[in-house]
């Protein structure tokens, strides 16, 4: 008689321990109700126009070939081969468009720098025979930016507040180009010069860091080629009817550092959503 009832008793209360464990391991019970999710507080602080100023160092180098149509025929004017170079203070302006792509930046931008003083070669003497402006002539060689500027593509990785870009474009250049004989002396001894407009290209590299939504700071790092120019003996910008300097190339190693400011203000973050079920 014990046995038939324990047994049953003893089945059902390992049942009923076995019911109440499972019942703990799937948790309590889904609330009902209401629940507010946060906001989003995710603001796009790059894209925008924006507009800057740059101060920095720029090392211009100047190389070609100066030549005399009748050669060792007249010493006066031996032909000499130069390749100088010089650094120069360099400032200047920027505006910009850009737009970000959830962390990938585009956009272009346009600078402008203001003049820059003239680099010069050193005396060059084409023959030993007519060397210190004795018995011939010495020459000098000289380059000055008058004012330069590009208009340029950028792309980017934002990371944070710091954007990492390569840029490049077109870069022109207003710059003014002699050789002087002995001396430059109100420009009564130039055998060759001219100022114009040349046209070239740019690459580059660089990073920008955010202060807040309006203000950044920026590094750069750019490579410039004005490409080359060939003043012949015909043309106006020789001076001497027998002089020319050929294959003049200009071009330029710039290190910049500047400010911007980003235009607008930040849109208002996501208003909290109460989701109801």
């Amino acid at each position: 008689m014990f046995k038939r009832v324990a047994l049953p008793m003893a089945a059902a209360a390992v049942l009923l321990t076995t019911g109440m464990a499972g019942a703990a391991d799937l948790g309590p019970p889904p609330l009902r109700g209401s629940e507010v999710i946060a906001p989003d507080y995710h603001v796009d602080k790059w894209s925008g126009v924006y507009a800057g100023g740059t101060v920095g160092m720029q090392i211009i180098r100047n190389s070609g070939y100066h030549s005399d149509a009748l050669g060792a025929a007249n010493p006066n004017f031996p032909d000499f081969h130069y390749d100088y170079a010089g650094t120069r203070f360099s400032y200047g302006l920027h505006v910009g468009l850009q737009r970000l792509f959830g962390h990938f930046l585009i956009g272009a931008e346009f600078d402008f720098d203001g003049p820059q003083a003239k680099i010069t070669s050193p005396w060059y003497n084409g023959n030993v025979a007519y060397s210190g402006g004795v018995a011939g002539n010495s020459y000098q060689q000289r380059v000055g930016l008058n004012w330069q500027g590009s208009l340029r593509g950028r792309v980017g990785f934002v990371h944070h507040k710091t954007l990492m870009y390569l840029t490049g474009g077109l870069a022109f250049a207003n710059m003014t180009v002699c050789t002087v004989i002995d001396d430059c002396i109100n420009g009564a001894n130039h055998i060759v010069r001219y100022s114009a407009v040349r046209w070239g290209w740019t690459v580059g590299a660089g990073f920008e860091h955010k202060f807040n939504y309006n203000w950044s700071v920026r590094a750069e790092y750019r490579y410039t080629n004005y490409g080359s120019r060939t003043c012949l003996a015909t043309d106006r910008c020789s001076i001497d009817v027998n002089s020319s300097d050929i294959n003049n190339r200009v071009e330029t190693h710039a290190v910049r550092v500047g400010v911007s400011y980003l235009f607008g203000a930040p849109a208002m973050p996501l208003a909290p959503v109460i989701a109801r079920y």
